[in-house]
């Protein structure tokens, strides 16, 4: 654990000092005239707010290595209640975005804190500042994957950070703006799917390591029908709740984009969910290194695609610009690399897998928004409701009609009734204490 938290120092250090470059080069991206009032306020107290995560969370990968993350839940619950209560209070009394973006920052911080109080609490026979050296080769292979992860997180955050930056700088900071709504939702239901995934990472670990080829194909396949049924979902919800929500219901109709521009959004951000299992297992197997130039090939193909499209385009051809950057490197060399070095067979099958999910998602996709366009009587909220059943009943349906008799059909089923009897029988047990009472 010393090395880990040496290592994440480091990299707190190194993400602290990029910062700083990048900030240099704000006014290029957003002119001066545009930005608003705190923007250097806000920009350092996101960085700061990074930068002590890496320097408090390190001990939270002993815990997932543990498979006890879940035991953080009730700490993360509660914090997250209190943050919200407190800027529902601030916006209400102050309506100021720098009050809002400080409670969140705090609560962040004290978050981090209290996570790392538990787990020093639960632990308390680590030591987490020993003074033992590593052997060389043990020194040598933890240094190179934490370069490997290092250069990944890297390359993604370059990834990810793209798309924004075009935006503003090609087409408006207005339309940025509009965009931000659509990511707040999507990333909010996103952080629930990918802690998911996340939770799984270091149980998938145990069955590499000690799992025969098959049994580890096995699981896979199953984490990528379960990545399909989740991102399938909520591929049609986006597609049929997006604009009803947004324009009805939040905060207005002029805050929208156009309904092709949302179903690019909506097919890119399929194809993200669909490389999660990749992701999960990537991590879970540590090669890292072996597919590093990935991300920053990503970055600059987006970069390019979306520069170039977003001139005839707008807004929906920078998505288009990552789309295809995505297509040329992650989507067909990654399985390359997790085929080859884990599961050690021919990667044609995912591919067959791959192309069946992304068609079956894109015409989900618009069969629940074509039968959501027949939906037009009634009040705003029953609409909203109505349409919600149909994006979920169409990908769901449609998915047991294809797939009930596969192995990875069944699989889903057992661990959805496995999650479904523990709040039963908490349930049950509270009753039977009631009675006894």
């Amino acid at each position: 654990m010393s090395v880990y938290r040496k290592a994440y120092s480091v990299i707190g250090v190194i993400v602290l000092l990029a910062g700083i470059i990048l900030f240099q080069f704000l006014d290029f991206f957003v002119p001066v005239e545009q930005q608003p009032d705190g923007t250097t306020f806000a920009y350092f107290a996101f960085l700061i707010n990074t930068v002590i995560g890496y320097f408090l969370s390190y001990k939270t990968t002993l815990i997932s290595s543990d498979n006890q993350a879940f035991r953080l839940i009730p700490i993360n619950v509660s914090i997250n209640c209190v943050q919200t209560l407190l800027q529902i209070i601030a916006l209400l009394i102050w309506k100021s975005y720098i009050v809002y973006l400080t409670i969140q920052i705090g609560c962040s911080i004290v978050l981090m804190a209290a996570q790392n109080l538990y787990i020093t609490k639960k632990y308390d026979k680590v030591t987490f500042y020993s003074k033992d050296r590593l052997t060389g080769a043990q020194k040598q292979e933890i240094q190179k994957n934490i370069s490997g992860l290092i250069v990944a997180k890297i390359g993604d955050y370059l990834v990810n950070s793209t798309d924004n930056l075009i935006i503003t700088k090609l087409v408006s900071l207005v339309a940025t703006g509009i965009y931000s709504n659509y990511l707040l939702i999507r990333n909010l239901i996103n952080g629930y799917i990918s802690a998911l995934f996340a939770g799984v990472t270091a149980g998938i670990g145990n069955i590499v390591a000690v799992e025969n080829d098959e049994k580890k194909l096995d699981v896979f396949n199953t984490m990528f029908f379960i990545a399909f049924f989740i991102y399938s979902i909520e591929a049609t919800c986006f597609m049929c709740l997006f604009n009803p929500f947004i324009g009805e219901i939040w905060i207005g109709e002029k805050y929208l984009f156009r309904t092709g521009t949302v179903a690019i959004i909506v097919i890119n951000n399929y194809l993200t969910g669909l490389r999660m299992p990749l992701i999960t297992m990537k991590g879970a197997a540590g090669k890292y290194l072996e597919d590093a130039w990935v991300p920053f090939a990503f970055a600059i193909i987006n970069l390019v695609a979306s520069i170039l499209f977003a001139k005839p385009f707008g807004v929906s051809g920078v998505f288009l610009g990552t789309i295809v950057g995505s297509l040329l490197t992650a989507d067909w060399y990654r399985p390359i690399v997790i085929y080859r070095s884990v599961f050690h067979c021919p990667v044609r099958a995912y591919y067959k897998r791959y192309v069946l999910y992304v068609c079956l998602g894109i015409i989900y996709i618009a069969l629940a928004y074509w039968t959501c366009t027949w939906i037009s009587r009634g009040n705003i909220y029953f609409r909203f409701v109505e349409k919600a059943v149909v994006a979920i009943a169409i990908p769901s349906g449609f998915n047991y009609i294809l797939f009930h008799h596969t192995n990875e059909f069944n699989s889903v089923m057992k661990l959805m009734k496995r999650i479904g009897k523990r709040p039963l029988g908490k349930i049950k047990d509270f009753l039977k204490r009631r009675n006894y009472e």
